[in-house]
Formats: structure tokens, sequence, C-alpha cells
């Protein structure tokens, strides 16, 4: 009769104990890869939102900048027609107020990256908790001043454009095109713009879009603290 074979426990033990022991290390590596893969995607974006919103820096303040001249020129003209009188040597620079109201411009700041990362629900590489609710909130800070500004350019389209149209030669209006500062491409005639100071419709219609411009500027300040905040955010993390 055969004796069993004894099994060999230490040495089924051992290997045991190597196979756990290379698992273990495997999901270790794993785990250290995927974390080292998490935080170079995150550094990678808050590089592309650290561009995006230095680009909005600028933006921010030549559209702001834009709107503030055509607040001015309208509080201007509304002060020649409290006044019933514009000088004459104020005369032609009337014609540079009226036409200051036709830049229309819109803070569109570059939102590809937020709303990229907020659309792949990759939001949570960012482990800034304070950087991730600025960035959630951005979007709906900016649309808030972005209705203002519609409303400031439809009331251009149906109130102050057609009302001009129908009593100055819009091309001979100067409207400050910096291509055109030396002199227009067109022979240019006198528009005798001042006349309309006297006019009740004309100051009505410049101070309607006075309040629109001023409620504009008032609506950069949330929109400046956001952006302000994110920057300074975003530059701590990229520092670390």
């Amino acid at each position: 009769m055969t004796e069993p074979q004894k099994i060999p426990l230490k040495r089924i033990s051992i290997e045991a104990t190597a196979i756990v022991a290379s698992i273990l290390l495997a999901f270790a590596i794993d785990a250290w890869w995927n974390s080292r893969s998490d935080a170079m995607q995150e550094q990678a974006l808050l590089i592309a939102l650290s561009d995006d919103f230095d680009a909005t820096a600028n933006m921010l303040t030549s559209v702001k900048r834009m709107h503030a001249v055509t607040a001015e020129s309208g509080e201007k003209l509304i002060s020649y027609g409290e006044e019933d009188n514009v000088p004459e040597a104020d005369r032609d620079n009337v014609d540079l107020l009226i036409g200051s109201h036709f830049g229309r411009a819109i803070f569109s700041p570059p939102m590809g990256t937020v709303q990229s990362v907020m659309g792949s629900g990759r939001i949570d590489l960012i482990g800034n908790q304070a950087l991730v609710a600025e960035l959630t909130q951005w979007s709906s800070v900016v649309s808030r001043l972005h209705i203002l500004e519609i409303e400031a350019r439809e009331h251009f389209y149906d109130r102050i454009y057609p009302y001009l149209a129908e009593r100055l030669n819009l091309k001979d209006l100067d409207k400050g095109y910096p291509q055109f500062l030396d002199s227009f491409p067109w022979e240019q005639a006198q528009t005798n713009s001042f006349l309309l100071v006297s006019e009740e419709e004309f100051l009505n219609i410049i101070y309607v879009h006075w309040v629109l411009k001023t409620n504009i500027i008032s609506a950069f300040e949330p929109v400046e603290a956001s952006l302000t905040r994110i920057r300074n955010l975003i530059e701590k993390e990229l520092a670390n």
C-alpha cells in the first residue's frame, strides 16, 4: 500500500502569500498611476483655465470701457439738453458723442474650457472646492450681465438707429471708427447733429440708453469680483 504524499503546507502558504502580495502591489501601482494621471490632467486643466481667464480679464477691461464711453457720451448730450444749448466750440464734437452709441459691445468671454469640464463631468479633477464652486457659478454670473447688454443693443436698434436715420445722413456721422482717424473714404457733409439736443424725444431716447449702460457698468462688479477670485484660486493651485 502506497503511503499518502504529505501536502507541503509551508510552501503553499509562501506561494499564496506571494500571489496575494503581487496582487496588492499591482493594485497599489495602478492606484499610484491613476493618481498621477489625475494630477497631470488637473494641471493641464488648470493651465487651460488660466489662459481662458487671462483672456477674459483683458476682454472685460476693453468691453467695460466701451460701455463707459457710451454712458459718458449720453450724459454729456443730456447736459447739453438741460442747458438747451451747445456751445459753438462743442458742436463738431456732438457727432462723436452721438456716434459712440453705435458701439454695441457684448462681453463674450471664452467659455470652452469651463463648459467642457462641466459637460464631461470631470470637474472632480479639481481638488480645490472653492474653485469648483466659483467655476460652477461663473456662467450664471456672466449671463446676468449678458441679458442687460442684449437689452441695450435692442434699444439701439429699436429706438436710436431709426430715430437718427430719419434725421441724419448716417454715413456723415462721426462714429469714431479707428480706421478713419485721418479721413473718411467718402466726402463728409455737416450733419448739424447738435440741433437734436433741443428735441425732447431725442433726449428721452438718450436718457433711457444712458440708464441701460449705467446698469451694465454696475453689473460688471460681480463679474469682476468672481473673475478675481477664480484667477487667484487658479494661481494658488498652479503654485502648489
